[in-house]
């Protein structure tokens, strides 16, 4: 019973050193913050390797952030949304139609499949809020190949989150809700900062816009 004690508290104690060792250290925050990094020279690899735009989509209200692969326009609207609001976009759409009707080229325009005929008259309507669709890349190193995808999850609950984004196509910074940093096929990026904190400490991810470069 002596030794049983004697052991339980030797591994308390050793528990307490870990734990204390590591917020002396910020080593949670170094290891959220080098895994970000990490994520989006990949990504910026990817995007030269497979010659697609790609992009790094972080969430601020979840505390997420995962990499995804797009297909369609490679231009970057002024403020555009992660996600298209699909009210607008059905108004797009509505908008694309009434100006093709009458037309004798509109079957040619909208023929196709249903999701390029959609693009079409959204485009024709003067909107580019469906000019490119965005999906989860696999991620084989952890064994997720199903589009799953890249997805990080930063340690919450030892107290670090993401504090403020700035990206290119942004007017201004963003703390809250979603926002994409894109990386382009012939390897440049739009520029970034990304803050991720502790409370205490901030630690920021910089992407270098004409080369791509990232660093932390």
């Amino acid at each position: 019973m002596e030794l049983m004690i004697v052991l339980a508290i030797i591994g308390g104690a050793a528990f307490l050193m870990r734990t204390g060792f590591r917020a002396f250290t910020k080593a949670d925050l170094v290891e959220n913050s080098t895994d970000l990094a990490a994520v989006m020279k990949r990504t910026s690899q990817l995007a030269v390797e497979h010659a697609q735009l790609h992009r790094v989509v972080i969430d601020l209200d979840k505390q997420v952030y995962s990499v995804e692969v797009c297909e369609g326009q490679v231009g970057i609207q002024r403020n555009e949304l992660v996600r298209p609001d699909e009210e607008t976009k059905k108004r797009a759409l509505e908008k694309g139609k009434d100006k093709l009707q009458g037309n004798t080229d509109q079957g040619a325009l909208l023929g196709g499949d249903p999701e390029t005929a959609a693009r079409r008259a959204i485009a024709i309507a003067g909107h580019h809020i469906a000019d490119k669709t965005c999906v989860p890349v696999p991620d084989p190193v952890s064994g997720d190949a199903e589009g799953k995808g890249f997805i990080r999850q930063l340690s919450v609950k030892k107290g670090i989150k993401f504090k403020e984004v700035w990206v290119q196509h942004r007017d201004e910074s963003v703390t809250k809700g979603q926002v994409a940093v894109y990386f382009f096929p012939l390897g440049s990026s739009e520029k970034s900062v990304i803050e991720v904190t502790d409370g205490d400490e901030v630690f920021t991810v910089i992407a270098y816009g004409l080369t791509g470069r990232v660093e932390l």
